[in-house]
Parts: structure tokens; C-alpha cells; sequence
């Protein structure tokens, strides 16, 4: 586990920026299923600045970790020559995808898109985070570590974009007013699929990684184990994401949808001039939720990658 701690940035690296660039796919669920009106559409765009700034200090975190001598010869060691180091896929994604979201977001926010034009876009943005995720796995894959050369690391990392991504996009939209208007079945249940197959893909991606390099510590060093302990870290990770599928259902459980429209009289002595920038009681009673949802997924790929890069074989 100290190598893992040695590599701390690539580790927030490989934590924040697929989940932060993954919040693009529950934005773009979120306006497939869900027709928002103008106003509140303005308040979302607003609140994508959050996702946005995850991003940022993800790819700063990656560039720290080549300011710490110890940090980036591990890096090198482990990464080798297809990697972040001396590789360009993941630059030049990053780089792709991060142009993209600020031109939606810029475009988004001086209301210069239409409602289908503003979908499409979204979806681009969320399959580029997918493509961003798909790269970083790439290049781990592509290591001179062997515990990280298999098929899983890529699942894994590609969950990590899914499950983290999905309670966070949901989280802009109930900061921006939306869940009140997403009063359709479709809304709660594409997004809770999608979150729990992320999921799925996060921990079988882990799981297998494990598995891998247990195998090969035992071939090396018969009853040997690859990371004593592992296994603890593991069940932590799921906990973390098992409490992100409960928190995101109840804040999109049905009962509280109808619950928003009983309590939306709440706001009525709040001045008309104010009142579109104040969410129901029910939405606000949503949010702490859904930032215990967030804050319980971050934990979770955190310690997943945690057990990563503590595994180079």
C-alpha cells in the first residue's frame, strides 16, 4: 500500500477525472428522458462548472505527480513507455474531451442551443467521457506492470467513469432544480440502470485485477499474497458503491418525486422575484443525498484505485 501512496496524484488522477468527466453521461440521460424548461435548463449549466472543476484538479493531481521525483519514477517504472509519461493518447484525449465539455458548456450557458441540439451534444460529450476513461485504461493496460496488462483494467476504469458519473450529472440537475420536473419513471430508472452497471463493471474490474496478481505472486512465491489485506480494501469499495445505488434511488424513489410537487407551496413566501432561484423543500431535502451518494462513490473508487496501484506486478 506505500506504492500507492507514492503515486497519491496519479491515484486522485485515476479517481476524479473519470468520475467528474462521467457526470457528462447522467447529463445527457437526464435530458434524453426529461424535457426541462428554459429556466431551470439555465440553472444546470450553471452547476456544470462543478464537474468542470473536478476535472481540472484531476489533471492538475496527474501533473504534480511528475513534480515529486520518487512519484514520477515510479510512474515510469510502472507505466513504461505506452503510458502517461511519455505516451500522448491520454494527453491528447484529455485534452479532446476537456475542449469539448467547455465549448458545451460555454455554448450551453449564453443559451445558444436548442433543446435536441443541446441532447446531442451532451451525448457526444458523455461518449468522449467514456473514450477518455477507455484511453487512461488503455495506457495502464499497456504497462510494463503485468498485473495491469489484462482486459478488467479497462472495465474498470470505464466503470469508474459510469458509476461515479451518474450520481454526480444527477446531482447537477437537483442543484439546478431539475428533479421537480423529472417527474417520469424513464428519468429515475435509466439512471439508476446505468449507475448500477458501472458498478457491476468497477467492481469486476477490481475484483479480477486482484485475482490476476494474486496468481502471479502465487507462480512467483507459492503462498505468497499479492497485497496482504487486499481483500478488506475490497469490500470498502463496494460498501461505498452499494451506499451510492441506495442514496441515488431514495432521491429518485417516486415517493419523493410526487413529494416534491406537495411541498413546492413552500416557497410561497418567498418574493416572485426570488422564487426560481429556490428549490422545493422536497428537492432540497434530494441534494444532501445525493452529496452522501457522491461522497460514498468518491470514497470508493478512491480505495479501488488505492488497491490499483498498489498491485504492479
Amino acid at each position: 500500500m506505500s506504492l500507492a501512496l507514492l503515486q497519491l496524484p496519479m491515484t486522485l488522477f485515476t479517481t476524479l477525472v473519470p468520475m467528474a468527466s462521467g457526470a457528462f453521461i447522467g447529463l445527457a440521460i437526464a435530458f434524453l428522458t426529461t424535457r426541462f424548461s428554459d429556466g431551470c435548463l439555465k440553472r444546470i449549466d450553471r452547476w456544470t462548472l462543478l464537474p468542470l472543476g473536478i476535472i481540472a484538479v484531476g489533471f492538475v493531481a496527474a501533473f504534480l505527480s511528475l513534480a515529486f521525483p520518487q512519484g514520477a519514477t515510479s510512474v515510469l517504472r510502472d507505466i513504461g513507455g505506452a503510458g502517461f509519461a511519455t505516451g500522448m493518447i491520454v494527453p491528447l484525449t484529455g485534452l479532446a474531451f476537456s475542449s469539448l465539455a467547455v465549448v458545451y458548456w460555454i455554448i450551453a450557458l449564453t443559451g445558444n442551443l436548442g433543446y435536441r441540439a443541446r441532447t446531442v451534444f451532451a451525448v457526444v460529450v458523455g461518449v468522449g467521457a467514456l473514450a477518455l476513461s477507455l484511453s487512461i485504461g488503455m495506457s495502464l493496460a499497456g504497462s510494463s506492470a503485468l498485473s495491469w496488462s489484462a482486459l478488467p483494467t479497462v472495465v474498470g476504469l470505464m466503470g469508474f467513469c459510469v458509476a461515479g458519473g451518474v450520481p454526480l450529472g444527477v446531482l447537477v440537475v437537483a442543484l439546478g432544480g431539475g428533479l421537480q420536473e423529472a417527474e417520469n419513471a424513464r428519468f429515475a430508472s435509466a439512471l439508476v440502470v446505468a449507475a448500477f452497471i458501472g458498478v457491476v463493471a468497477s467492481i469486476f474490474g477490481v475484483a479480477s485485477q486482484m485475482l490476476f496478481a494474486q496468481s502471479l505472486v502465487a507462480a512467483l512465491v507459492p503462498g505468497a499474497e499479492a497485497l496482504p489485506g487486499s481483500w478488506v480494501y475490497l469490500v470498502i469499495s463496494i460498501i461505498g458503491f452499494v451506499v451510492m445505488l441506495a442514496c441515488l434511488r431514495t432521491a429518485l424513489s417516486p415517493d419523493r418525486t410526487s413529494a416534491l410537487g406537495r411541498t413546492a407551496g413552500a416557497t410561497a413566501g418567498v418574493p416572485i422575484r426570488d422564487r426560481g432561484d429556490v428549490l422545493p423543500v422536497g428537492e432540497r431535502s434530494a441534494v444532501p443525498l445525493l452529496v452522501g451518494g457522491n461522497a460514498a462513490v468518491l470514497a470508493a473508487i478512491f480505495v479501488a484505485c488505492l488497491v490499483f496501484y498498489a498491485l504492479p506486478v
